[in-house]
């Protein structure tokens, strides 16, 4: 009797301990992905969420935020990957970060893009005959020019008449601290105030209302983005970007920027096979241009382009993935 006992016995244990380590190796750790403030990384956020999640089982958490308290999340792991960084732009704490084995770099999506701080409307120079609109500032070319009185006025500050107005980006972004040094390296403080736009929504707003009204406009700018395609727009020209200039007062034009994906550190051991994928995502700016348009055309959120992208294109995102995900995930999102 106590031999069939200790038989029955040993079964149990053997079957408690086949079930718990089948569920060890099911389980799979819920996985933190920065949702940066700006289209395209929304975009790609929802996109990899979609892919790790009906791809490769993980449970995905989308962490909103600006770049820099988000850069810092992931040096401390609140976050586990930042989705489209802009390295140059935060080149000091990411490889502070790097050094300090906090973060490591898991791939670059491109580096065809560009940002300026001087953008305006094409017909402020060239005048548009077609919306019946004269040329406001013909002589318009520099950033220099903006010194001149009546380029001051053309801006002007609605609640500054006396100083023009440059709208910046929204708080937290890098342009937020570069571009009004840059405006005092290039002498012009005591002319221009800066506002900071509430959201990039709003810095878009701002720039197609006074389009479509045919009024001046001065502000920061980037590509891609779905305005920058979509209307007639001119860069002022800046000296050429001088990494010596730039590290000491940022008086010349911005750098080319390498767009990036990086894990806390230690993310390629916690998911290999996501860290993989993130190896291989490669999205130019004429890409994630259509995917910006679309959501603009449609009045589509981040969510609906993801989708969208996933089931129109699959010959880009697919060479991200295995192809047991890639299956998966297409299976997924034709219900969607």
């Amino acid at each position: 009797m106590k031999k069939y006992l200790m038989v029955i016995l040993v079964g149990i244990i053997l079957i408690s301990t086949v079930i718990t380590g089948c569920g060890t190796e099911e389980e799979k750790p819920t996985l933190k992905f920065s949702d940066l403030n700006w289209g395209s990384a929304h975009f790609q956020s929802e996109m990899a969420k979609i892919i790790a999640e009906k791809g490769y089982d993980y449970t995905v958490e989308l962490v909103p935020g600006a770049t820099i308290p988000l850069t810092q999340g992931l040096r401390t792991g609140d976050i586990d990957v930042m989705i489209e960084g802009w390295y140059q732009n935060q080149q000091e704490a990411v490889e502070a970060g790097i050094a300090a084995d906090e973060i490591e770099m898991l791939g670059y999506l491109n580096d065809d893009n560009w940002q300026s701080g001087f953008v305006i409307p094409t017909y402020v120079i060239k005048g548009d005959t077609a919306r019946g609109i004269d040329p406001m500032a013909p002589n318009l070319k520099t950033v220099f020019d903006l010194e001149d009185p009546e380029m001051m006025a053309l801006f002007a500050n609605p609640e500054n008449k006396d100083k023009g107005l440059i709208l910046n980006g929204p708080p937290g972004w890098e342009c937020e601290i570069v571009v009004p040094l840059q405006i005092e390296a290039y002498g012009l403080a005591e002319e221009y105030d800066t506002l900071n736009a509430g959201s990039s929504e709003g810095l878009f707003a701002s720039l197609k209302s006074a389009y479509d009204k045919g009024d001046p406009w001065l502000g920061y700018l980037w590509g891609p983005t779905w305005i920058a395609g979509a209307l007639d727009l001119t860069l002022l020209e800046e000296p050429a970007f001088d990494e010596d200039v730039w590290a000491e007062n940022y008086a010349c034009g911005w750098p080319s920027v390498d767009l990036f994906v990086a894990g806390h550190s230690g993310f390629s051991d916690t998911a290999p096979d996501i860290a993989e994928m993130f190896g291989k995502w490669k999205l130019d700016t004429a890409t994630l241009d259509e995917v910006l348009a679309y959501m603009y055309e449609t009045g589509g959120e981040p969510i609906d382009a993801a989708i969208w992208f996933l089931k129109n294109r699959e010959n880009i995102w697919t060479k991200f993935v295995t192809s047991e995900a890639a299956e998966k995930v297409k299976e997924a999102v034709a219900d969607m």
